[in-house]
């Protein structure tokens, strides 16, 4: 009797060692698996703050640029009025002009 019970205790003992040596190396996988859950997880941050830091530069670049054009388009709308005026102002000299070399025949 006391054989067998030592033979149970010597089963017991290795399916321990066993059971030990699986939770040993589910701790290590585990481990690892979080480390690279981490990794990963910093990863996806630093990536999405990146993101994020183009999206404001790029509505700075934007609101910088549509504020560009309102001052390229003020520009254009103040040479187009002197274009207005010194065409009107070459017709009255083409008149006057004309008139003067009239006069003069």
């Amino acid at each position: 009797r006391l054989t067998g019970q030592q033979h149970e205790l010597n089963s017991l003992m290795q399916r321990k060692s066993a059971v030990d040596e699986e939770n040993a190396c589910l701790k290590n996988e585990f481990s690892n698996l979080n480390r690279k859950f981490k990794d990963k997880s910093q990863e996806l941050k630093d990536t999405e703050e990146c993101a994020q830091k183009k999206e404001e530069q790029n509505r700075l670049v934007i609101k910088n640029l549509e504020e560009e054009n309102k001052g390229l388009n003020i520009c254009c709308a103040d040479l187009l009025s002197d274009l207005e005026k010194l065409k009107k102002q070459e017709a009255q000299w083409k008149k006057e002009k004309s008139g003067n070399d009239a006069r003069i025949k």
